[in-house]
């Protein structure tokens, strides 16, 4: 299991279609075939899950109506000890 940035209140992902994005592994996003909704972020080296990340990703998919990556993104955040996802969501 990787390593949890769950502090980390900054979340600022390469846009899409940069070379940046496109490096990221494809564990690395809720929605993988399309390259979509990223969690993670590369320091030092090394690959973390950022709980503000997948927070991120939460808020977008409700604001899109996306409930099964809203859903993903709750579970990721359970499985991976986020505060934010304490909270019954």
């Amino acid at each position: 299991m990787p390593q949890v940035l769950r502090k980390s209140k900054v979340w600022s992902p390469p846009p899409v279609g940069s070379k940046a994005r496109e490096n990221f592994p494809s564990w690395g996003f809720l929605n993988p075939e399309e390259k979509k909704y990223p969690f993670i972020v590369k320091k030092g080296g090394k690959w973390y899950v950022s709980c503000a990340g997948l927070l991120a990703a939460y808020r977008r998919a409700l604001m899109n109506r996306d409930s099964t990556i809203a859903a993903k993104a709750v579970s990721k955040a359970k499985q991976y000890g986020c505060p934010w996802a304490k909270k019954d969501k």
